[in-house]
């Protein structure tokens, strides 16, 4: 028995030493073009069973009122769409870099619970570029973030109008890569990518 609680314990000095090898030697990929690898799946695990957790015992009731629905639009345009985009609307283009890719606002942030919608827009998440919102939102304004991303699916064709109406028009270029300079584009004519 105590061979073999040795070679457990070998195999645990080993398989650390390993790791902090390739931490301290910065052999760990970190780059966001890196392909998906365990690294990647051990952190997605931590992160689904941390949401879980820390939407439990949370009493969350989402507001359902239209003046909470704008509100949480007006938050969710400002704050969040640039990532996660939205129905008819694109994310900006920086997201198309960031790893892990910021999910969707009508694809799987919709599996959340209420709670465990609420606790990630509040509490952020470390190493995936979402913020924490609760630094600088009230809990109200939170609630009403998470209630327009839970109705989302549901918009109806006039409310997707405005959605979209609301969208602020990106202005950018890129001339280093053969595009037209800015003033091959008309006078104050946005620039886009599709």
């Amino acid at each position: 028995m105590s061979k073999f609680l040795l070679a457990i314990l070998v195999v645990l000095l080993v398989a650390g030493g390993a790791g902090a090898f390739l931490v301290h030697t910065g052999r760990l990929p970190v780059a966001a073009t890196t392909p998906a690898d365990l690294v990647d799946r051990i952190a997605m695990t931590a992160k689904f069973e941390a949401v879980r957790r820390g939407g439990n015992g949370l009493q969350v009731t989402l507001p359902t009122d239209a003046a909470a629905l704008v509100r949480g639009r007006e938050h969710y345009v400002e704050n969040c769409l640039p990532c996660h985009g939205a129905p008819g609307i694109k994310p900006a283009e920086f997201a198309q870099g960031m790893n892990p890719t910021p999910p969707d606002i009508d694809g799987a942030l919709q599996n959340y619970t209420d709670a465990q919608l609420f606790w990630v827009i509040k509490n952020g998440l470390r190493a995936t570029g979402m913020p924490a919102f609760g630094v600088n939102h009230k809990d109200d304004e939170i609630a009403a973030i998470a209630a327009f991303v839970r109705h989302t699916p549901k918009l109806s064709p006039e409310e997707r109008k405005d959605l979209a109406m609301a969208v602020p028009r990106e202005d950018h270029h890129h001339e280093s890569e053969g595009e037209a300079a800015p003033h091959e584009h008309g006078e104050g004519e946005p620039h886009h990518h599709d």
